[in-house]
């Protein structure tokens, strides 16, 4: 079973499983400019998520004279929906609700989505790479059932689908990738109807960097730190913030460095162009040229260190451990379970390393789990770069640890520097403050499930020594007392140690994150904290997908600023104006630029036209009903199966073939075989015991006597017993028949 299931299910009872059906989104805005959708599938290790997005069509919008800075004029109120959209409730309302953000002013174009335009399912797709071609219907078809109910129909044609592949894929062999992603393109180019021009730039396994990059651009585009950069200011020119992404199999660390590492690592940068929307010359009432903002970036993707790999690593320091100390002892096949220190004490489990089933036992010693974990840190090689120098023990001294960092990596700035941790940063530490908590802490933690959740080192790492030092007992017990709807199941319970304690560790002995009230750290800016982690923002999940969409949207709004003003030009018999596309670039390779939208020489998203759906076709995904999780009899290849039936089939057929004769005989054997055989069995008494009948004997009374048979004589036990002559007379009557 998925490791995400539990929480899955948990958050539907949680939420609730009875939910409003389904309607399209809408196809035309209030303005009567219509709606670009766009469709991005996240294919991560565990599961996939699809996303469904759209923007005001920028052609059109452009045509209208939309003041694009405008976010109130933007917005569709509460009692204005649109066709075929479902009225607001508190599950799934309007994220573009009128609020006292509508009154500023946009700078980027506005994305919309909903909470219920997005879905995920497990397992991951790298779990097809046995039986490629079984993803198509056991896989992309639920994802596709999902984006097919919002997108409207007669728009599918041109809304584009991307879906990109990240760690669970990457730590496959080349080969398997590609058979997998193969198979993707034959689903998408054949069985549905979204817009695929190109299946390569479509269907992919991305770089860690650049799903760090698009990260970067939705948690900066979430928290309003590119639409309002006034109001985040950090000091030193910075305005934007960091991105610390914890997923599965791979972690991302993304930020913009101050203007000295800038200089300093100019070639290890990665180089982003945007372009604000344009805006409306009051005197003119002609579009403004739009203004391009760069940004120097660093991403970088740990491949290895997502919590599920690094727990992976962790056990394997273990069993290493282990076997250096010769404490394993074999009885048979079997080995004694090894010691694991971040599991609570008294619990067991198995899991497969290398390919092999291990036992481990907890201990529920928090200093020997941050100690046993340190190895995982020490031992990596990261990045390159030189032997690491400052990789110390959280015991060994104050100075900040820094293991997973080199001079390849600019330096954090903590006084300009604030990151946001999401994914399994937010899941695991919520997790840990879940099950400790009183009545106080409940209400403050609720109270900033919305708002901004800072990081603090203390409270966490006292609470994970709490949590590392309680017996599974302890734990089962204090989980027991919750509500229902937050209780933890049992593999998020037993792992809940580690995973706090891996985050401790990966902070603060591999990045050098500091310890507030214990390093010594100069942060002068009180107004802003260097860590915060957060599930949602602006009343929607984070996402990288949300960061692809809006560099697709840029794009899109650019080459139609291109075209609006190529057509004024010459009808005015003036030079044709192009302005430079969004996109980015990695500084040392800026002849490779990666646009927003489509890339060169790929076809661009075809022109709206209203259409009927009427006599569209329809895919059966469109119609069955949605599911999240597909069992692995789908995903397995059953190549073992089709050998057992066919076995099977063939023994039936030689069955018939021996005839009635034979088959009596064959029956006789095996039962006498049987027999013999449970004879041989140790302990087997052959007696048995039969009843005398009442009688006058001598001393004249009357008795009913239990004899065993072995006092009765040989002669009374051969008249119970199947003896070898009658199989014997059985051989030779045979015999006879066959030489007749």
């Amino acid at each position: 079973m998925d490791r995400y299931l539990p929480l899955l299910e948990k958050r539907k009872k949680k939420h609730g499983s009875k939910k409003k059906p389904l309607k399209a989104g809408p196809e035309v805005s209030r303005l009567g400019v219509p709606y670009d959708y766009i469709v991005i599938i996240d294919a991560g290790s565990k599961g996939s998520r699809v996303h469904v997005y759209s923007w005001l069509n920028p052609g059109i919008a452009l045509d209208k004279k939309v003041d694009f800075t405008q976010a109130k004029q933007l917005m569709r109120r509460k009692d204005e929906s649109d066709e075929g959209e479902e009225s607001d409730t508190d599950e799934d309302s309007d994220e573009d609700d009128e609020d006292d953000e509508s009154k500023k002013k946009l700078l980027y174009p506005k994305i919309k989505t909903k909470s219920r335009w997005h879905k995920k399912i497990t397992p991951g797709i790298s779990t097809f790479n046995k039986a490629p071609h079984k993803i198509g219907k056991h896989h992309l078809s639920k994802l596709l059932s999902r984006a097919s109910k919002i997108v409207p129909k007669s728009q599918h044609y041109r809304t584009p689908i991307f879906l990109h592949a990240t760690a669970g894929m990457r730590l496959l062999l080349p080969t398997e990738q590609q058979q997998i992603l193969n198979e993707i393109c034959l689903f998408f180019e054949n069985k549905s109807d979204f817009f695929i021009p190109d299946c390569a730039s479509h269907v992919n396994v991305i770089d860690g960097d650049y799903e760090g990059l698009y990260g970067w651009l939705s948690i900066n585009t979430l928290i309003g730190a590119f639409d309002d950069p006034s109001s985040h200011k950090h000091g030193k020119n910075h305005t934007t913030y960091g991105l610390l992404d914890m997923g599965g199999a791979s972690t991302q660390v993304v930020f913009q460095p101050n203007t000295t590492e800038i200089d300093e690592h100019q070639n290890n940068l990665y180089h982003m162009d945007l372009r604000q929307v344009p805006t409306v010359d009051e005197k003119t009432e002609e579009y403004k040229v739009p203004l391009e903002i760069e940004y120097n970036v660093y991403s970088d993707s740990f491949l290895g260190f997502g919590m599920y790999q690094a727990r992976s690593k962790y056990m394997k320091s273990l069993i290493a451990s282990d076997e250096k100390e010769d404490e394993y002892h074999y009885w048979g096949l079997s080995k004694s379970p090894i010691n694991d220190p971040c599991i609570p004490k008294g619990f067991t489990t198995s899991d497969y390393v290398n390919d092999r089933s291990y036992d481990f036992i907890g201990e529920s010693d928090f200093e020997k789990c941050l100690t046993r974990i340190f190895p995982v840190l020490q031992n990596s090689t990261h990045g390159g770069g030189g032997p690491k120098t400052n990789c110390k023990q959280f015991s060994e001294g104050d100075e900040v640890s820094t293991c997973l960092l080199n001079e390849l990596i600019p330096s954090f700035d903590f006084d300009v520097n604030h990151f946001i941790g999401v994914s399994g940063y937010w899941d695991a530490i919520e997790d840990l403050l879940s099950q400790q908590q009183d009545d106080d802490e409940k209400l403050k933690r609720d109270k900033l499930r919305d708002q901004k959740n800072t990081y603090d080192y203390k409270k966490i790492f006292n609470k994970t020594q709490k949590m590392c030092s309680q017996s599974w007992s302890s734990i089962l017990e204090l989980n027991s007392q919750k509500e229902y709807k937050d209780q933890l199941s049992e593999e998020e319970l037993s792992t809940l140690c580690f995973k706090s304690s891996w985050i401790l560790n990966f902070l603060h002995l591999g990045l050098g994150f500091p310890r507030f009230g214990i390093d010594n750290v100069t942060n002068s800016n009180k107004g802003f904290e260097t860590l915060q982690l957060v599930e949602q923002l602006g009343g929607s999940s984070f996402s990288w997908a949300l960061g692809r969409a809006v560099l697709y949207a840029n794009d899109e709004y650019i080459q139609a600023y291109n075209n609006y003003t190529n057509r004024i030009a010459s009808d005015e018999k003036k030079g044709p104006l192009q302005l430079k596309r969004p996109g980015f670039y990695h500084s040392s390779s800026p002849n490779i630029f990666q646009f927003g939208a489509e890339q060169n020489g790929i076809v661009a998203r075809p022109n709206y036209m209203k259409m009927s759906a009427n006599n569209l076709h329809y895919f059966d995904y469109e119609t069955k009903e949605e599911t999240d999780h597909e069992s692995p009899w789908n995903i397995e290849p059953h190549r073992w199966y089709g050998f057992i039936i066919f076995a099977v089939l063939l023994s039936f057929v030689i069955w018939l073939m021996l005839g009635g004769r034979n088959r009596a005989l064959f029956v006789t054997k095996v039962t006498s075989g049987f027999r013999k055989l449970v004879k041989m069995t140790p302990g087997y008494n052959g007696a048995k015991y039969t009843s005398v009948p009442s009688g006058n004997y001598e001393g004249g009374s009357d008795m009913e006597l239990g004899l065993e048979l072995n006092e009765l004589g040989k002669d009374i036990e051969d008249q119970f017993e199947i003896g070898d002559d009658d199989e014997a007379e059985d051989d030779e009557e045979v015999g006879e028949g066959n030489r007749l």
